[in-house]
């Protein structure tokens, strides 16, 4: 297993900077990529993502299938794996694009990683700013990533995925189970008042 830093398995872009406040408009041209777009487990969830016009030249800040967009700016600072194919959709200013070089790192391991306590303790012991942090490109180049070989990722990979496959499927589960008991109680309700 080798070590090394992040900027060497993987190029940073910033995220697209707006000059004004982004205005949603339904007719836009492309979508926007924000914090309130990935769930808990930090999958992308790209059925509501917001449609504007840029202001800039947005081919720098698109956002593709196997890219890691990284949390730069908030309250937390995660990873998050692009698995869908999109179009026109870039990220907002408040992350950074990760995209890996070479094949000697799986993007969704790198995304595992950044999510890892230890990144993750790295991370916030090096961030700036009270309440809302930042995590600069700068000291995100300099994060050391673990790299087993491609055959373990593969493993990790997999194994995170169906873990997060049954928690998912637990939460609908108790989802499920819920409306069940409050329907049977208030249909007991209404059979009371018969």
């Amino acid at each position: 297993m080798t070590s090394t830093f992040l900027k060497t398995v993987a190029s940073i872009q910033a995220g697209y900077q707006a000059k004004a406040s982004i205005k949603e408009n339904v007719k836009g041209t492309h979508y926007l990529i924000q914090t309130k777009d990935f769930d808990c487990l930090h999958c992308l969830m790209p059925d509501n993502l917001t449609a504007f016009f840029p202001e800039r030249k947005p081919e720098i800040y698109s956002v593709c299938k196997g890219d890691i967009l990284f949390q730069a700016r908030g309250i937390a600072h995660f990873a998050g794996y692009i698995e869908a194919d999109l179009k026109n959709t870039l990220a907002s200013g408040s992350f950074y694009i990760l995209r890996v070089k070479g094949n000697e790192i799986i993007p969704q391991y790198l995304a595992w990683w950044l999510n890892q306590s230890k990144a993750q303790a790295w991370l916030r012991a090096q961030a700036r700013g009270t309440g809302i942090s930042f995590v600069s490109k700068h000291t995100l180049s300099r994060l050391q990533v673990m790299i087993p070989p491609v055959s373990i990722q593969k493993k990790i990979v997999l194994s995170v995925a169906l873990a997060s496959r049954e928690q998912f499927l637990l939460e609908r589960l108790a989802q499920t189970r819920s409306r069940l008991v409050k329907a049977a109680c208030l249909n007991a309700i209404q059979e009371q008042e018969r």
